[in-house]
């Protein structure tokens, strides 16, 4: 009897240590990534198999009709994409447009009913927000946030290699020029000149260089 719980525990203590083993939990994350990656790759497009992405697990995508990506792009975890063209009895029409070279961090929302465009070579850091709508268009109204329709005024412009800083917000109406760095926990709205550092809440411009 001693024996037999020996080689119960025996077993057990093995079943755990492939469980918690780093080597095995890495092997199963990157199967997931790939899994997603080409799951991900077949809903933006088939041509979009030949054009080297990877992606992150534990995300949310709506959508994908609407959005088009370049070559190589890059996302971590919990990313979060999404176009919508209803929402409750309103319609939309929807346009997200990533260029090439684009890595996004982990946490990362972007989310459109109007029109997004991110250039090539941008960087976005972890917990960004950018988002072209608002629910409900800012007006005293008795209507529930919940049920009000959901309002854009305007697009959102992102240049080329433009930096995005951890938990920078980026609101309806950004434009983010050529060679602009946003720093952490900005707050943007407004356009924005060429090689511009923009950080605060609301967000400023200060010019890196010429």
């Amino acid at each position: 009897m001693k024996k037999f719980f020996l080689a119960i525990i025996k077993s057990f203590s093995f079943i755990l240590s492939f469980i918690f083993n780093e080597k095995v939990k890495k092997t199963i994350y990157k199967i997931k990534r790939y899994t997603n990656t080409y799951c991900f790759m077949r809903a933006i497009s088939k041509d979009s198999v030949k054009k080297n992405y990877l992606i992150g697990i534990n995300n949310t995508f709506s959508g994908l009709e609407n959005v088009r990506i370049g070559y190589n792009f890059v996302s971590d975890d919990n990313l979060w994409l999404a176009t919508y063209t209803k929402y409750g009895i309103y319609t939309y029409n929807p346009k997200i447009e990533i260029g090439n070279n684009v890595s996004i961090s982990k946490n990362c929302h972007i989310g459109a009913i109007n029109s997004i465009k991110i250039e090539d070579n941008v960087l976005i850091g972890s917990n960004v927000l950018i988002i072209d709508h608002s629910h409900g268009n800012g007006e005293i109204s008795n209507t529930p946030v919940i049920s009000q329709r959901l309002y854009s005024k305007l697009g959102i412009y992102i240049g080329k290699n433009v930096w995005i800083g951890d938990n920078a917000v980026l609101l309806p109406g950004t434009y983010l020029s050529d060679n602009c760095i946003v720093g952490a926990n900005a707050v943007v709205n407004g356009k924005f000149e060429k090689n511009s550092l923009v950080v605060g809440v609301p967000a400023k411009s200060y010019l890196r260089y010429k």
